[in-house]
């Protein structure tokens, strides 16, 4: 779809490409203009507006989420090949007699095993989610027209989301307009699914492994104060030690500069999108609409609700190996160790306690307790979206 940055793209030349993001990306913004051409045109029928805000919020934050990406497409590149060859862990050198090297190599390797079966199976899982949340509002329509076409029937068409036309309003259901306008809003539907799943999944994929750097550096801690060192070698390892955990704390602000922002706007997006599709849900439901609207929302809920937990849990998981390491620093066996080593070792212990978190901006850190907040929050706004209806 060209959402994927163009540094990590090997399928396709480069000039193909760039014309196939600006294509999509176009066809994308000129969708999310018609649904706020919609709403200005329907600002009385409340059950239209709750309907095509989820999507229009959904839509225009994936829009944001394409651009960041291709702006920020160099750094993403640079972190993405720092994980693939390792470089942070090569960078770390071992004294040359003393330290288990084979028992180390084989705890990180059990390590970034275990993270990326978890990104795969979480990432498809997470495909799976949202693609069948876009999949469902053109598919839905798309059988009825087929079916409905194949039996003969006459029926009113619908096309895949609530969209205003100017100048085509009244001609917008006939062939071959209909057709082609349902194909335009597919595909931004399913831009919208790729845009997701990038940002998200290169979110993921990035804070994982930072959290497992942290964890590296907390079995790390262990060997510092191993009794087959000599005072120099395990002077030489702590250093190492703190290198590393100064290489991290730098990538986790690359990080932090290229999803801050974007965290701060899917906060306030989560935050709308669930109170309102909850609302939408019961709407449909009070007004007697079609089975397959509320199995729409439904699905859609449940993307959105995993699609927050998605970026708090795994923002918690780079904060618990962060509150971890100043335990771990603590019980290397440094009381047995020289004046000198105590001392550098009191050095990191003090670094040790900075917390290395990701942040939406400077609003808040991306945790459990900030999933509980938004949800907490949704359901506060939610209620009072039901008064003001029920009024």
């Amino acid at each position: 779809m060209g959402v994927w940055p163009v540094k990590l793209q090997t399928s396709l030349g480069i000039p193909w490409y760039r014309a196939l993001f600006r294509f999509t990306l176009a066809m994308h913004w000129i969708n999310t203009y018609l649904q706020l051409e919609f709403f200005c045109h329907n600002l009385g029928n409340l059950s239209l507006v709750v309907q095509g805000l989820c999507t229009f919020v959904s839509i225009a934050t994936t829009g944001i989420k394409c651009l960041r990406l291709h702006w920020y497409e160099d750094d993403i590149a640079r972190i993405w090949q720092s994980i693939e060859s390792a470089v942070l862990l090569r960078k770390i050198r071992f004294p040359a007699t003393g330290v288990n090297n084979k028992g180390i190599f084989a705890q990180f390797d059990d390590i970034t095993g275990r993270m990326w079966r978890e990104v795969h199976l979480n990432l498809r899982f997470y495909a799976l989610v949202v693609g069948a949340t876009a999949s469902s509002y053109s598919i839905i329509p798309f059988c009825s027209y087929l079916y409905h076409n194949l039996q003969g029937h006459t029926f009113n068409r619908s096309l895949v989301y609530n969209l205003y036309y100017p100048h085509m309003e009244m001609i917008k259901y006939r062939s071959p307009l209909y057709e082609l306008l349902f194909c335009t809003e597919s595909m931004s539907g399913y831009t919208t699914w790729a845009g997701v799943v990038a940002f998200d999944g290169l979110y993921v994929v990035f804070v994982l492994y930072a959290a497992s750097l942290v964890r590296m550096l907390n079995e790390l801690m262990q060997e510092t104060t191993s009794p087959t060192f000599t005072d120099p070698e395990r002077a030489f390892f702590l250093r190492e030690c703190l290198l590393h955990h100064g290489r991290v704390i730098r990538l986790v602000q690359q990080i932090n500069e290229i999803f801050s922002p974007l965290l701060l706007l899917q906060l306030f997006t989560s935050t709308a999108i669930i109170c309102v599709i909850a609302f939408a849900a019961t709407f449909v439901k009070d007004a007697g609409d079609s089975h397959s609207m509320v199995m729409v929302l439904l699905i859609y809920l449940i993307a959105a609700v995993y699609q927050l937990f998605q970026f708090c849990w795994y923002g918690q998981r780079l904060q618990n190996e962060s509150n971890d390491l100043p335990v771990a620093v603590y019980n290397a066996r440094w009381e047995l160790c020289s004046r000198e080593f105590k001392h550098s070792h009191h050095i990191l212990l003090l670094f040790s306690q900075r917390c290395i978190e990701l942040r939406a901006w400077s609003f808040s850190a991306m945790s459990l307790e900030t999933f509980s907040k938004i949800i907490k929050s949704a359901a506060s706004y939610f209620t009072v979206l039901q008064s003001l209806a029920e009024e």
